[in-house]
């Protein structure tokens, strides 16, 4: 036995020594010589097992690497090549198991660190992409304890704890990085959302005006914008004569927010082109009679005609540097007059008191789930016997207003067929301007109920706060009809329920 022993020894260091002079197939022959020998080698199952990874074969790779585990589970590489085979493989969480199996085993391999780092970074990004924060946080300061100075983790965690409502330690997350990159744009740039959202509009504009050359080319995904070329409007410029574009954003509700700057421009006199979504064109042309609204098109505008550009997040950095240049405007977009009356008087005919526009959820993939609220849970705080609900819920709501009047014997309400806000925006501001009140998370209804001066209780979230609804307060100095209710607010449907019996609420018509 002792001989067949130091044959065996004898055949693998050959074996390997094939292997790493590339002659796989003349190894692996050996390795299987061994085993026929002596079946329960470790060695030889691991050296199958990269033989199998280094042609791609991982269903055979890892399960003989786990036999070799199976067979010594102390050796170190057996660990690393396993996990790298799991990385491969996609599942990133057992093989971030496996490398710090390999990591405990021998502390001083630096390879094996900087691999679990790396596949701790790529596991956090798939765990915030699942929105299972918790886990994707303890991975990202996994990858901290083994690189503290990696930029692309303190800024991805940064962001993570910043949209979970801990911006404190977003900023100390930020101010490492950006001292170990003090020019990496991106760092500055969301920093600066950081900051604004904290309303500290100094710091917030600084970093902002710092990173335009990166966010410039993210505020719109068609190559070769013409007008990148003009001059960005830089806030004071004279604009008396001047032809200037606004353009891009996020979503149409960030679209609307920062159109709410148009009309300062026209006060400068300002020649205004906003290009748009196309279902914003008519509302736009109807609300700014002296501007003109293009739809968004694949093919870009020409940008010659132009003597100025801005998009519409630098509009804001140029006209609201402070809470105090916010203007006191009660609505800046004026609904269709006759399509208001024609769904007010239709409302009307159910003979309610009031008549009051519900919105509930939001389907943004990011943070939807921790903004929206149970449209039961809204229902409950309002008094239904003297209330019409019309259902301004994008989407097909048929089962949850199914379930709502089973819940809500005296419930009346309508879900208009004429009305539907992917289709036109339009019909569905007329539809909002009909309403005498709001009731909604802070989604597309927010924004068209503030921009048309409609009273309107925002269920906040403190979770995925985009930065212009701000940290804190109630007042909304974009929408002066709305009232921002924070989840920290004691009963906040109850206090939503409240400004809807409340004559303020009610007297518009």
């Amino acid at each position: 036995m002792a001989q067949a022993r130091i044959d065996i020894r004898s055949i693998l260091q050959r074996a390997m020594g094939l292997h790493q002079q590339g002659k796989v197939a003349e190894a692996e022959t050996l390795y299987h010589e061994v085993l026929a020998v002596e079946p329960n080698e470790p060695n030889a199952w691991h050296l199958l097992g990269v033989v199998a990874w280094n042609r791609n074969d991982l269903a055979v790779a890892e399960e003989n690497i786990r036999k070799a585990i199976g067979l010594n589970g102390n050796a170190s590489a057996y660990y690393s090549n396993l996990a790298g085979v799991l990385r491969q493989k996609g599942d990133l969480g057992d093989a971030v198991r496996h490398y710090e199996k390999a990591l405990k085993l021998s502390p001083a391999d630096e390879t094996v660190k900087k691999e679990l780092s790396q596949t701790l970074h790529r596991y956090a990004l798939e765990l915030a992409r699942e929105r299972i924060w918790d886990q994707a946080i303890t991975a990202y300061r996994r990858v901290l304890e083994l690189e503290p100075d990696n930029v692309a983790t303190l800024n991805n965690l940064a962001s993570v704890v910043q949209h979970l409502n801990d911006r404190p330690e977003a900023y100390r997350l930020y101010g490492h990085a950006l001292k170990v990159m003090p020019d990496n744009l991106q760092l500055r740039y969301n920093r600066s959302i950081c900051y604004l959202t904290d309303r500290k509009f100094a710091e917030g504009w600084a970093d902002f005006t710092a990173s335009e050359p990166y966010w410039r080319n993210m505020q719109d995904g068609r190559p070769d914008l013409p007008w990148m070329g003009l001059l960005l409007w830089n806030g004071s410029d004279d604009l008396r004569g001047k032809k200037i574009l606004i353009w891009g954003d996020q979503g149409i509700g960030d679209e609307i927010v920062y159109d709410s700057c148009i009309p300062d421009l026209i006060e400068r006199g300002a020649v205004v082109t906003i290009e748009c979504t196309d279902r914003l064109v008519p509302l736009l042309q109807r609300s700014f009679p002296e501007a003109t609204a293009l739809p968004r098109r694949p093919q870009p505008l020409p940008g010659a005609d132009f003597d100025f550009h801005a998009p519409g997040l630098w509009l804001a950095r140029c006209l609201r540097p402070t809470m105090a240049s916010f203007p006191q405007r009660k609505f800046f977009l004026k609904a269709d007059a006759e399509k208001t009356a024609h769904l007010r008087q239709r409302y009307e005919a159910f003979g309610k008191k009031r008549i009051i526009g519900v919105s509930w959820f939001t389907q943004s993939p990011a943070y939807g789930l921790q903004r929206s609220i149970p449209l039961p849970d809204i229902l409950k705080a309002l008094l239904l016997d003297d209330i019409l609900v019309v259902d301004l819920q994008y989407g097909n709501t048929e089962a949850a207003w199914q379930q709502a009047r089973q819940m809500f014997p005296n419930l009346t309400m309508i879900h208009d067929a004429e009305v539907d806000q992917f289709k036109d925006m339009d019909i569905y501001a007329a539809q909002v301007a009909a309403c005498d009140a709001v009731v909604t998370i802070c989604n597309t209804t927010s924004h068209v109920a503030g921009a048309l001066g409609i009273p309107a209780s925002v269920l906040m979230s403190d979770i995925g706060l985009t930065w212009y609804w701000f940290a804190d307060g109630e007042d909304c100095p974009w929408y002066p009809s709305l009232k921002l209710l924070r989840p920290n607010v004691p009963d906040r449907l109850r206090a939503a329920a409240e400004m809807i019996k409340s004559n303020q609420a009610c007297d518009r018509f």
